[in-house]
This record gives C-alpha cells, structure tokens and sequence, in this order.
C-alpha cells in the first residue's frame, strides 16, 4: 500500500510539473508562429526527455523500494531460521542437561547404596552378637514343688567387640499339650515381642548391665539363669499334660546401637530330660 501511495505521489508531482510548460506553451504558440519548425521543435524535445528522465527516476525508485522489502524479507527469513536454530540446540542442551543430573543423582543413591552395604558388613564382621548356649534341666519333679527351680542358661558373644551395658530377662509360661499350633506359637512370641520392645538399661530398673566379651569358649561365657516359679509346676505339667516355656532375653550395646537376642525352650514332663529344646517360635536377635 504504501508502494502504491508513493506511486501516485510520484505521477502527481510529474504531472504538476508538466502543467506550468503546457501554459507556457500556450501563451507563446502566437509568438513561435513565425519560428522555424527547427526552433519551435527542440523545446518539445527538452520537454519529453524531462518527462523521460522524471518516470525512470519515478520507477528506479520503485525498483529501489521493492528491492529493499525483498532484502528485508530474505533478512527476516535468515533470523527466523538462526532464532529456530538456536532454539533447537538450547532444547537439546537442556535434553542432555537433564539426562546428565538423572546420571549424576543415579551415580549418588548408587554409591550411598554401596557405602551403607559396606558399612553394614563391616559392623556385622566385627560388632558383638549374644547367643545362648544351652538350657539343662534334670526333670519335671514328681510333685509340685514348694521352691522354685533356677536353670542354668549360659550366654556367649560369637562376635568380635565386647557387648556392654548388657542385662538378662527371663519368663516362663505353660499352656496345655492340646492347644492349637496358633495358641502354641502366640504363646512363644509374646515374650520375643516384649524382649525387642526394651529400648536399653533404662527401661527396667532392677537390670545390672554387664560386659559380655568375645570368644569361642565357656572360659568367656555369661552365666545367666530362668526362674521356675513353684506355682507353675502344677499336677497337669507334672504328668505331661502342659508345656513349660522358658524365656531369656539379653540386651546390649555394641557400635553404639542397642541389640536383643530371644531365646525360648520347652520341658514337657516324660519327654525332655537334660539339654531342653528350642520352642517353634520366639528365638531372634538383631
């Protein structure tokens, strides 16, 4: 549009221009009367080669304008493609930006992963661990006792670091030969739950914590003990008719994290003599 107005500004002023001559034509066609056609023709010419001169100007500048919009154009086309280039290009950057950090985090949880395994097999290697060694108890007696009875159940650390401020719990319990497997094992688990429950020496306050050092042999056990209680042994554990459970619990310290070991063994009166059994349920450490 602005192409066209220029056009027509341009023609305008030509044709302005053009008038004054063709008055001027007028006023002296009387007076050329006499001249030579030689004479009277050379102003017409002066007059077409201005007319010429003034619409080649008219359209070089028109040519000069449209080569200038083609210029601009191709210039926008050339930005537009760079724009569009670089844009590419800061999108794949940010692709593998992001691909990198996932790396980099995967490279970390990885390598926690692996120091906490490490970690955690250097402290199972060397921590202390508390287990028991036996429980014995002669027989059931043929009659309820008046006295308690004390079992004899030694405890050994099979690790390599002394296990402190260590403390032992015992129980004991009975339930009848024909309960349910399920009421047998409740039974069973109930002190184990009670024992991991402890959080250290301040949770009870008869505990005389002790240190339990390595080794493989009696010379380093602990000595602790399970309490019979006399109103336990009734005359249905006495003819077989009742399991008796005894517990023992032991904790301690070791690597500066508390510990538990759960232990639980049975008697049953005619058929365990000496060196008791473990029970189905309720032996655990950590």
């Amino acid at each position: 549009m602005r192409l066209n107005l220029r056009v027509g500004c341009l023609a305008a002023t030509a044709w302005l221009h053009a008038r004054p001559n063709k008055m001027q034509d007028h006023r002296h066609d009387r007076q050329e009367a006499n001249v030579t056609p030689k004479h009277r023709q050379q102003p017409e010419n002066d007059k077409l080669r201005g007319e010429r001169a003034g619409f080649q100007a008219v359209i070089g500048e028109i040519l000069s304008e449209e080569d200038h919009q083609a210029a601009q154009r191709k210039l926008g086309a050339a930005q537009l493609r760079i724009a569009k280039g670089l844009n590419r290009i800061t999108a794949i950057g940010a692709i593998l930006g992001a691909i990198s950090s996932v790396g980099i985090i995967g490279s970390l949880i990885i390598t926690k992963f692996a120091a906490d395994d490490a970690h955690m097999a250097l402290v199972a290697a060397n921590r202390a661990w508390i287990s028991p060694v036996s429980a014995t108890l002669g027989a059931i007696p043929s009659a309820p006792p008046t006295e308690a009875i004390t079992v004899a159940v030694p405890f050994r650390n099979t690790g390599h670091e002394p296990a402190t401020d260590a403390f032992i719990i015992n129980g004991t319990d009975s339930i009848g030969i024909d309960a349910t497997y399920d009421e047998i094992h409740a039974k069973e688990r109930a002190f184990e739950d009670y024992c991991f429950s402890i959080s250290g020496v301040t949770d009870n306050a008869y505990a005389v914590s002790i240190v339990i050092f390595p080794g493989g042999s009696a010379a380093n056990d602990y000595n602790g003990s399970i309490t019979l209680r006399s109103d336990l042994i009734d005359w249905d554990v006495v003819y077989g008719k009742k399991y008796v459970f005894l517990h023992a619990c032991v904790v301690y310290q070791t690597f500066g994290q508390v510990r538990h070991t759960s232990v639980c063994y049975y008697a049953q009166a005619g058929n365990t003599i000496g060196s008791l059994p473990f029970c189905d349920k309720g032996n655990r450490a950590d």
